[in-house]
């Protein structure tokens, strides 16, 4: 771990998922992540969020992932899709149109209707079990320096990049 922190590891991975407009406001080579401007849902109200995996504690062989959400906005848009897609795609280029890249490492249909959810003040959380047990390291089938890419029918959400935790 790079400088002093008071933060503690927690293993597994994390990815920060950036809503789409402020990665496209921030970066022009961002904006070709969609084939095209009806594919993009604006994300105008939406702030960065995380996205946690972790392997099993107990018996169960799949993976959490878990999503905490510090913003009201971003956590009420999320729920508000209902059914979202979380893709791991193969390379770790937010550049690359994935409208036009190789099909995902690994594709989850999420249902926020029924992820096990904690409400109340921020950090609001969200929990799923994956229907697999992912790799969570660096490796041809690990998840670490791979894009995520959130996606609700059709459109993006948000991209990140897995990361240690």
């Amino acid at each position: 771990m790079c400088g002093d922190t008071t933060r503690t590891a927690n293993g597994g991975t994390i990815a920060v998922v950036f809503p789409l407009d402020q990665l496209c406001s921030s970066n022009s080579s961002v904006a070709s992540l969609s084939s095209s401007p009806d594919s993009v849902t604006s994300t105008a109200s939406m702030s960065p969020y995380s996205l946690f995996f972790r392997d099993p504690e107990s018996n169960s062989r799949k993976t959490k992932a878990t999503f905490h959400i510090d913003d009201a906005d971003t956590y009420n848009a999320l729920r508000g899709h209902r059914q979202l897609d979380m893709r791991i795609e193969k390379y770790g280029d937010l550049s690359t149109n994935t409208a036009t890249s190789p099909p995902p490492l690994h594709k989850f249909r999420l249902d926020f209707a029924r992820g096990q959810s904690t409400a109340g003040p921020a950090p609001r959380t969200v929990e799923f079990e994956l229907p697999e047990r992912l790799d969570l390291g660096a490796s041809e089938k690990g998840v670490v320096g791979r894009q995520v890419t959130m996606e609700a029918g059709g459109s993006i959400l948000g991209v990140g990049i897995v990361g240690y935790n």
